[in-house]
Order: C-alpha cells, then structure tokens, then sequence
C-alpha cells in the first residue's frame, strides 16, 4: 500500500490496507460498517435533508485516490476507517472498534 494521502470532499485519506483473507467475506465485511452522519459523504440524502455533507461518489473517490486497490482508507482528519461502498463512504470498524461498540450495546 501506499502510504500518500489524497484529497477528496475536503478531507485527506491515506490508503490503509486491503482486505485480509480472513476478513474478505461478504457478511464479515458488512457487519463491520456503519454509516458515518457526522462525515455525510452520501451519494443523496439518504437521511434526511442536509444529512449529504459532500456528494460522494465510488468512481471519483477512486480516481482520487492514491492506491487504486486499497478497500481501507483512514481519514487524517478524524482518524477513522473508511470503506468505499456503491452509495456512500461507510465507516469501518476493525476488531477493537467492534469491540467497544459492542460493548456499549449490550
């Protein structure tokens, strides 16, 4: 991975890593994001009006980005992980993360 940031709806990403075999399934992948209002790079207002913060899109984040294919990218600006989905940048939660998470919901 490369370890340059790049810029994209005014925040900087620098490419984290891919995918490790262990984590790359569908289902793993998925539990493991949630949507990230407080960073709203949506393709629409999916919730609500003026939740859009930035008009994201999958093809020019890509192009934006320093290493074409890195699946994880961390936000300098507020330290999370992120994943490029179809409609939005979703948040990532790697092991600790979900742990606490988790912790918080029971």
């Amino acid at each position: 991975m490369q370890d340059k940031s790049f810029e994209y709806g005014g925040h900087h990403f620098i490419p984290e890593r891919q995918f490790t075999k262990r984590e790359d399934d569908f289902f793993k992948i998925t539990r493991r994001l949630k949507t990230d209002r407080e960073l709203g790079f949506f393709a629409a207002d999916y919730y609500g009006r003026g939740s859009q913060k930035f008009p994201y899109s999958y093809d020019d984040f890509y192009a934006a980005s320093t290493d074409k294919k890195c699946d994880i990218f961390r936000c300098v600006e507020n330290g999370r992980l992120y994943v490029p989905c179809q409609y939005e940048l979703q948040q990532y939660m790697d092991g600790k993360q979900q742990e606490r998470r988790n912790a918080y919901e029971r």
